[in-house]
């Protein structure tokens, strides 16, 4: 029970997460770039008093870019660039209630968001417009949420989510959060890519 109370009582500041960074040259000449920072978890107080409740937000930017590899001339152009972002979450022992993770904005987080000029959101067909999904969560296995979707555009694109709420009710053990992301490039002879983790952390 005290790793538990420990696990949940997270004094409510403002956690910031080591930044990540890595690189690869294609085999067609394209160095691929991607970063992640602005990493940061918070977790707070459960509102209900729950020792079975864990409540938080977390905040991420991530970056990519592509350019011509030094000293070389690409022999292939990129065909496509997705550059996605996931929040994992984890319970050790129990959720009965599912887990639900909200935008306070107008846009869910499975929205693909499109910059281009002004910023705008075109929706997919499997996003959802509220500003929260739930997901099942059982024990001993992660859930993967996404937390934006962007198709570059041009050699550069990044997808910035500030306090993303985090509740999980029903988890009778720790509840550990952790951000992917991943960068995939395509040309038409060679398909990379490139994945990112933050630290592990605990609401």
């Amino acid at each position: 029970m005290g790793l538990v109370v420990g696990a949940g009582s997270g004094g409510a500041v403002p956690t910031p997460l080591a930044s990540t960074y890595d690189r690869l040259v294609t085999d067609d000449g394209w160095t691929v770039e991607l970063r992640a920072s602005e990493l940061v978890v918070n977790p707070m107080s459960n509102i209900a008093n729950s020792f079975a409740s864990r409540e938080g937000w977390v905040s991420s930017r991530v970056g990519a870019l592509i350019t011509p590899a030094a000293g070389r001339v690409p022999s292939q152009p990129v065909s496509s660039g997705v550059l996605e972002q996931f929040l994992v979450v984890g319970c050790q022992i129990d959720v009965s209630d599912g887990a639900t993770f909200g935008f306070g904005s107008s846009f869910g987080p499975n929205a693909n968001v499109t910059i281009s000029g002004q910023p705008n959101v075109s929706v997919g067909a499997s996003a959802s417009v509220s500003p929260s999904i739930s997901a099942k969560l059982t024990p001993g296995t992660i859930n993967e949420i996404s937390l934006g979707k962007k198709t570059l555009q041009t050699d550069r694109a990044s997808i910035r989510a500030k306090r993303v709420h985090v509740r999980v009710d029903g988890c009778a053990g720790p509840v550990t959060v952790r951000i992917i992301v991943r960068l995939s490039v395509s040309t038409p002879t060679a398909d990379d890519t490139l994945n990112l983790y933050s630290t592990r952390m605990w609401l």
